[in-house]
């Protein structure tokens, strides 16, 4: 592209050229004048160069790249809110409407029932909750909320029965952008694998999808969905479900499930070089230990190199035995069931 300067120098150059006699000095009038000039004419050249860019989605901007992804049907995911159950207690038979708002107490994070409660004869009862704000940091929220304006005889104070999940925030531009080129590669084909895994992850709260087509006999696909943060949520399972038999143009008995968990813990011996600190390596071996096993897919088996090669390259290790696992440890021990490794708390020690 041409730039300012060489816009200039080339403008002064033609009008000495007709003008041999012309003043082109910075102080005389042709050079002002050629100034304004070559000044516009570069801006015009950063334009067509921006234009440029935007013709083709792995150069364009945001915005322009979600523009031509939903002019190709495949519209940006939005954030998802994500959710979990709260435990009630008070006076038998006391019921909790659908649209209460309870607010956790640590982080004035608020949520909504999505359903009517009514404690049992024991004075307890479980309430489905949703996250009013969607997006990924209302996930993994524990502890203690309160029920604004709670119903006669019900206590105030409720307690998340497990930590909340299933959040995410808007698609990132980098995955709407695989997204977008998947399709331009891969063209639908009316319930080809591709198609299924296309599908899945066009569905907002999906990550990634596992496709397994015949699993179950001729005629039967399974899809296998994982979220941002683990083990996607019943609702967002369900509506990949309906998406995909929404979709697709063939007969087919179809399945959407989430994987099997399978947390894995390691152990191992290390001999440290001078000046190393064993609790400063075991903190940079949880950290390795959680990004080795966060790239395994579902069904992908966990290698035991694959742990004594990411402990050999923290800094500080002169040598390593890794103890447990024995062995490599797959996704899962029961053929019927699609296994999924994540990860669990690695434990370093020091060798004798």
């Amino acid at each position: 592209m041409e730039t300012y300067d060489s816009i200039l120098a080339g403008i002064l150059r033609d009008i000495r050229s007709l003008l041999p006699e012309a003043d082109i000095g910075t102080d005389s009038d042709h050079y002002v004048r050629s100034a304004a000039v070559a000044a516009a004419i570069e801006g015009i050249y950063q334009r067509l160069a921006w234009l440029y860019r935007q013709i083709f989605p792995d150069t364009a901007d945001e915005d322009e790249l979600v523009h031509a992804a939903a002019v190709r049907g495949v519209p940006r995911k939005p954030a998802v809110a994500s959710g979990g159950q709260a435990a009630l207690t008070g006076t038998v038979g006391v019921t909790l409407l659908t649209g209460a708002v309870l607010t956790h107490t640590a982080s004035g994070a608020q949520f909504s029932a999505v359903s009517d409660c009514t404690l049992d004869a024991t004075g307890a009862g479980t309430v489905d909750v949703v996250a009013l704000v969607a997006g990924a940091a209302q996930n993994d929220l524990e502890g203690v909320l309160t029920i604004s304006s709670p119903p006669l005889g019900m206590d105030a104070a409720a307690t998340f029965v497990t930590a909340t999940s299933g959040g995410s925030d808007i698609e990132s531009k980098e995955s709407l952008l695989a997204r977008l080129l998947d399709v331009i590669q891969s063209p639908p084909a009316g319930g080809a694998s591709y198609d299924y895994k296309r599908w899945a992850k066009d569905v907002a709260g999906v990550a990634d999808a596992l496709v397994l087509p015949r699993r179950r006999g001729a005629g039967t696909v399974d899809v296998v969905i994982t979220a941002n943060d683990g083990v996607p949520s019943s609702e967002v399972i369900a509506a990949c479900l309906a998406y995909i038999q929404e979709q697709c143009s063939v007969i087919a008995d179809i399945w959407v499930y989430a994987p099997t968990v399978r947390v894995v813990d390691a152990t191992a011996l290390v001999e440290l070089a001078d000046g190393y600190l064993l609790a400063d390596v075991q903190a940079a071996a949880q950290s390795a230990f959680e990004s080795l096993l966060n790239t395994l897919k579902p069904q992908a088996t966990l290698k035991r190199s694959q742990i004594e090669a990411m402990i050999s390259n923290l800094a500080g290790v002169t040598d390593r035995s890794v103890t447990t696992p024995a062995a490599n440890v797959p996704a899962s021990d029961d053929e019927n069931l699609v296994g999924w490794i994540r990860p669990g708390t690695i434990t370093l020690g020091l060798m004798a």
